[in-house]
């Protein structure tokens, strides 16, 4: 593709695009769509939160238009990208326009998620997609397959470097007779007329915010034919293109449009958003750098002077629109009301169009008398040209010498005026340097002073923290000890026991014996002495030993103890009264 070819074509088919959809295809009705985006207005309203609500309300008529240009799906198997993705159009895209298929690209820098699962909900209409989290300026979209329709609203005027290659990325994922639907900014609105003529930038958005955490700024905007010569270059072919009002209405802006008017302007362009519906028609980028948008020297040889005539047909149709304003007014009207607003206007456009017209007799006047003075100047050229061949000849080897010297000079000039950038670097950096210097000292003064009183805490803190570690250790060297003498002692008492306990069975047996031996001894003497007493002292010492031996049972068991108590004291009684 030319790059005339792409200029020409632009302007001599500006006019001819319509602005709806011409095709076949079936679309929403504009009441249609203002029902939609009214139904999810009032359900965020109740619902939703402030940030939303206010983004969808400010581009509520953006949003309806948006939604006329966008083909319903033919089959349910056709496929829908949203480049950008921010607000419902993915739910409205399979609840009223019958895409099942949904993905959508978005970029938040601070999410590491490579997808994003997105779902929105409006009354009964739901939809859950995915969305990739890319930054669309870079080359590698990492996306696979082809989609039918591609949605891509404001988000162009965003992109700081390369739109063209933007571009090309989409288009790659579109088959041929894929649909397009984008919008952005208008760099030509009445708004940018309106600002101009009070003297501020005439962009849409241009206001630095003091929290760069979100920074919505353009770093572009486009004018209908730059907008136009994008999707051209693009292998795109518009199939509408309209511009509308999104934030005000031709009602109220009719001061600034009768401006433009008389400028010789089409109010019908003069809207901030453009709205296009394009057709992929080729594969491939037709034109990769177009000098509309990449190159200075290009737009002025190429694109500039094909911009000229319309310039001189608009300030043609200015001068005529201000003659037949002066020939519609009648003379009486101004004399009969010199004081009202109107004719002092009027009067004053009449005057300056009269001294506009005074100024070009002056310059006719003028350029008639240059033309006079030019002929007796070539006149006197000729006379000259004679004297001047003759210098020529006798100061051919002046010329060489004074070439010499001046060549000679601009050298000793080039090398002073090197030396003094050089000498002005060094005393440049020399300044930095001892600037530098100083901060350096003023910092390492104070960095010392903190460090002095920091050393002095982190001292008396590591001093704190060796006294408790050393008692630390003390306690646990204590600790230890004292679980040594405890563990030896319970060895030891355990040891005690187990030798009382055998030392006690030990003194029992003995006493058995002993008590046996006695026993018999007695029982020897009372059968030798007295026979009848012998039989009832062996009775009783028989009856004392079970007494006895049911006691030591009984002192080992509480309740055998309290049972047999009654049966000890029966037991003393009969003993006394034998004995």
């Amino acid at each position: 593709m030319n790059q005339q070819w792409l200029i020409d074509h632009v302007l001599d088919s500006g006019s001819s695009i319509p602005k709806a959809p011409s095709n076949e295809r079936r679309y929403l009705s504009l009441g249609e769509a203002e029902r939609i985006v009214d139904d999810t207005l009032d359900d965020l309203g109740a619902n939703g939160d402030d940030l939303e609500y206010t983004y969808m309300r400010g581009h509520r008529k953006r949003l309806m238009h948006a939604l006329t240009m966008i083909p319903k799906a033919d089959s349910p198997d056709q496929s829908l990208l949203d480049v950008g993705c921010y607000g419902y159009m993915g739910l409205w895209a399979k609840a009223h326009l019958g895409y099942e298929r949904i993905v959508g690209i978005e970029w938040h820098p601070d999410n590491p998620e490579k997808l994003i699962r997105r779902e929105l909900r409006v009354g009964d209409d739901e939809v859950v997609f995915d969305s990739h989290n890319l930054d669309i300026s870079q080359e590698d979209w990492n996306l696979t397959g082809s989609f039918d329709t591609v949605l891509f609203f404001e988000v162009l005027e965003h992109i700081n470097s390369d739109p063209m290659g933007v571009m090309e990325r989409i288009t790659a994922l579109m088959p041929e007779g894929g649909t397009l639907v984008m919008s952005v900014p208008n760099a030509i609105s009445y708004k940018a007329l309106r600002e101009f003529l009070v003297g501020m930038p005439p962009w849409t958005y241009w206001f630095y915010q003091p929290d760069l955490s979100h920074e919505p700024r353009h770093c572009f905007e486009y004018t209908p034919i730059v907008f136009k010569s994008l999707l051209y270059a693009s292998g795109m072919e518009p199939e509408a293109f309209r511009t509308i009002y999104a934030y005000s209405s031709p009602e109220h802006e009719q001061d600034t449009l009768r401006i433009a008017e008389h400028m010789g302007c089409d109010t019908a362009e003069l809207g901030e958003t453009m709205i296009a519906q394009c057709t992929k028609i080729r594969s491939g980028i037709s034109l990769r750098y177009p000098d509309v948008l990449y190159s200075p020297d290009g737009y002025y040889k190429n694109i500039y002077p094909r911009l000229q005539p319309i310039l001189e047909e608009r300030l043609r149709s200015h001068r005529k629109r201000v003659v037949e304003m002066a020939s519609a007014l009648p003379e009486a009207n101004i004399e009969a009301k010199p004081d009202s607003e109107h004719a002092d206007r009027i009067r004053e456009l009449l005057e300056a169009c009269e001294s506009q017209y005074q100024r070009q007799e002056l310059l006719e006047e003028e350029l008639s008398g240059f033309a006079t003075r030019l002929e007796q100047a070539n006149q006197d050229r000729d006379q000259h040209r004679d004297w001047a061949e003759q210098l020529q000849t006798s100061s051919q080897d002046l010329r060489s010498q004074v070439n010499q010297l001046l060549f000679q000079s601009d050298c000793r000039l080039q090398r002073e005026q090197e030396l003094q950038d050089e000498l002005a670097a060094a005393n440049s950096l020399r300044e930095q340097a001892e600037r530098e210097s100083r901060e350096t000292r003023d910092w390492a003064e104070q960095l010392q002073t903190g460090s002095q009183d920091l050393r002095s805490q982190v001292n008396q803190l590591m001093f704190q923290n060796d006294c408790r570690l050393q008692r630390e250790q003390e306690l646990q060297d204590e600790l230890a000890a004292a679980n040594a003498v405890k563990e030896r002692a319970e060895r030891e008492s355990q040891e005690t026991r187990d030798w009382a306990d055998r030392l006690a069975q030990e003194n029992a047996d003995l006493r058995v014996q002993v008590n046996e031996l006695l026993f018999a001894c007695d029982c020897y003497l009372q059968q030798v002495n007295d026979p009848g007493h012998c039989v009832r002292v062996i009775r009783q010492r028989r009856f004392r030993w079970a007494l006895d031996r049911s006691k030591a049972i009984a002192r080992k068991t509480p309740v055998v103890r309290t049972a047999l108590r009654p049966v000890y004291r029966s037991a003393k009684r009969i003993i006394k009264r034998r004995m």
